[in-house]
C-alpha cells in the first residue's frame, strides 16, 4: 500500500476527531493531500463536519485558497440542505402526530442530536420505523396531504420509498427490511422495537422524537454498519457514530445482552475490533471495553484504509452498486456459503429463489419461475449497465469485488 496513501487515511481520521472533540491533531498536513481528502471528505458524508474543523484553525491546515473556497461553497450548500431536509421532516412528524401515528426515528437525527452542532451530521434519507398497520394511511399523507413522491420501482415489501424538497423517506415496517435467514431469527427474536423498550429522545430545542431503547439502537447500528461492510463497505463516520451513542447512553446498554446477540450471529469479534478503533481513535469511553479485552485487526492498515476509502481501492471506481446479492449469505447466517470463487460465479449468474433479490420475489413462492427471473434478472443488468455506465458491476466486477471484501471481512475476524 502506498505510504502517501496511508498518510492521508491518517490525516483524515486525526481530522475526524478534531471535528467532534475540538483537539488539534498531533500530526501534520503540510504535505496533506487535500483535493483528495475534501473527495474523501464527501465520500464519508462528512464534508461539512471536516469543513468546519478546518474553518476553525486555517492557519494550522493551510488549505489553498481557491480550494477552500471551493469547499466552503459546497459545504454552505449542503448545510442548507440540511437544514430545508429537516424542515420537511418536522412537517412530517407533525402530521404523522396529528393522526396518531407513532413513527420510530432509526439512527439519523437521532445521532445528530449527539454531534457538536446538529447539521454537522448528513443524512442522505431518513429511516423511519412504523405499524404495518399504518402502511395505507402514511402513504395517503405523504403522497396526498404532503406531495411526497412515491419510489414504487425501488421500493420492497417492507420497505417503502418517498421524496419530497431533497427529503428522502424509508419507510420501514419492519427493522429488518426484507432480509430473511438465521441471522435475521436472531435479532426478531430480540424484538427490538417492543412498545416498552422505546425512549424518547430530544433531538433539538424544539423537537423530541421516539426512538430505540440505548440497548435496542446499539444493537441496530452495528447490525447495519456489519451488513454494509460486508456486501460493500462502510463511512468512516460511522466511527464517530458509536463513539458518540455509546459515550451518551453506556450506563442505559446492556452490553452483556449487546455481545450475547452478537455472538449468537458469529460478529462479536468484528464488534470488539470495531469498538477498539472508536476508543483509540474516537474517544470512546474506555470502560465499555478494557485495554485486555480489545482485538485487532490482522493487517490495521488496510482496515483503516478499507474504511476510509468506503470499500474502494481507490477514488477512481465510481461503482455504486453492492454485493448483496452473492454475499448475502454472510449478513444472513450461512457463512460457509461462498468460499469458493467458482460458487460465487454461480451464485452471481443464477442465485437461488432464496438469496435472489426481492423484485423478483414471484420465483420465492413459485420456484419453477426462478429461471425466468434469472433471464429478467439479466435484461434488467444489462439495462442498468447501459444507462448507468460504471455505476454497476458487470459479473467480473462482482466476483472481484466479493473476494475483496472477504478478504477484507478476514482481516476484521468476521471471518
Amino acid at each position: 500500500m502506498e505510504k502517501d496513501k496511508l498518510l492521508l487515511v491518517e490525516q483524515f481520521i486525526r481530522l475526524q476527531k478534531y471535528a467532534v472533540d475540538g483537539i488539534r491533531p498531533e500530526i501534520s498536513y503540510d504535505k496533506c493531500d487535500w483535493g483528495t481528502l475534501i473527495a474523501l471528505g464527501w465520500l464519508n458524508k462528512c464534508g461539512v463536519l471536516l469543513n468546519n474543523a478546518v474553518n476553525k484553525d486555517p492557519a494550522f491546515f493551510k488549505v489553498e485558497e481557491s480550494l477552500m473556497d471551493k469547499w466552503n461553497k459546497a459545504a454552505k450548500k449542503e448545510f442548507f440542505d440540511s437544514y430545508n431536509k429537516f424542515s420537511e421532516f418536522k412537517n412530517v412528524i407533525s402530521c404523522f402526530q396529528e393522526e396518531g401515528i407513532k413513527a420510530i426515528v432509526l439512527k439519523g437525527y437521532v445521532l445528530a442530536a449527539l454531534y457538536p452542532d446538529f447539521f454537522l451530521r448528513y443524512s442522505r434519507d431518513l429511516d423511519l420505523k412504523l405499524s404495518p398497520e399504518d402502511k395505507d394511511k402514511v402513504h395517503e399523507i405523504l403522497t396526498g396531504r404532503l406531495g411526497f413522491s412515491y419510489n414504487e420501482a425501488d421500493s420492497k415489501n417492507n420497505v417503502k420509498l418517498y421524496s419530497h424538497n431533497g427529503l428522502k423517506i424509508e419507510a420501514h415496517y419492519t427493522l429488518w427490511e426484507d432480509y430473511h435467514g438465521e441471522n435475521i431469527d436472531i435479532l426478531i427474536k430480540e424484538k427490538l422495537d417492543d412498545a416498552d423498550t422505546l425512549i424518547q429522545a430530544p433531538i433539538t430545542d424544539d423537537v423530541t422524537v421516539w426512538t430505540l431503547g440505548p440497548t435496542e439502537h446499539l444493537i441496530l447500528q452495528m447490525f447495519h454498519i456489519i451488513k454494509h461492510y460486508i456486501v460493500e463497505g462502510i463511512e468512516s463516520r460511522y466511527f464517530i457514530d458509536i463513539a458518540l451513542f455509546v459515550n451518551r447512553y453506556k450506563d442505559d446498554i446492556d452490553f452483556q445482552r449487546f455481545y450475547r446477540v452478537f455472538e449468537e450471529m458469529g460478529f462479536e469479534k468484528f464488534c470488539t475490533v470495531y469498538f477498539t478503533k472508536c476508543i483509540e481513535y474516537f474517544g470512546m469511553d474506555e470502560s465499555v471495553l478494557p485495554k485486555v479485552d480489545r482485538v485487532y485487526p490482522e493487517d490495521e492498515k488496510a482496515f483503516l484504509y478499507d474504511i476510509v476509502f468506503v470499500g474502494k481501492k481507490d477514488l477512481s471506481d465510481r461503482s455504486s452498486y453492492s454485493l448483496l446479492g452473492i454475499l448475502s449469505p454472510y449478513v444472513n447466517g450461512k457463512k460457509e456459503t461462498g468460499e469458493k470463487k467458482e460458487h460465487r460465479i454461480l451464485q452471481a449468474l443464477f442465485p437461488s429463489a432464496k438469496d435472489i433479490d426481492d423484485k423478483y420475489s414471484y420465483c420465492k413462492k413459485y420456484h419453477f419461475l426462478l429461471p425466468i427471473a434469472w433471464i429478467h434478472r439479466a435484461f434488467r443488468t444489462i439495462y442498468f449497465k447501459l444507462t448507468k455506465g460504471n455505476k454497476v458491476y458487470g459479473v467480473k466486477d462482482k466476483i472481484a469485488g466479493s473476494q475483496y471484501r472477504i478478504k477484507m471481512m478476514k482481516n476484521s475476524k468476521i471471518l
